[in-house]
């Protein structure tokens, strides 16, 4: 991957798993949900995980479609 990946546990809305943003210094932070189960935070973070490996924030594809992808 290269890139620094921070990850924390926050609150965050119940219908939100997680969310990742990236930096301009090419690392990424990654928010998972505290209040999800820990089998659920692992699978957010998974998830999150392969939006970064599949360059997701880089290219110009649906949501939909990089949606799928990280699945």
């Amino acid at each position: 991957m290269g890139s620094n990946i921070f990850v924390r546990l926050v609150s965050l809305p119940v219908s939100v798993r997680a969310v990742t943003l990236p930096n301009p210094d090419c690392t990424f932070d990654i928010y998972i949900n505290k209040d999800l189960p820990e089998e659920l935070q692992h699978r957010a973070l998974e998830h999150e995980l392969n939006h970064i490996r599949k360059d997701h924030f880089y290219n110009d594809d649906p949501v939909w479609l990089n949606e799928k992808e990280a699945e």
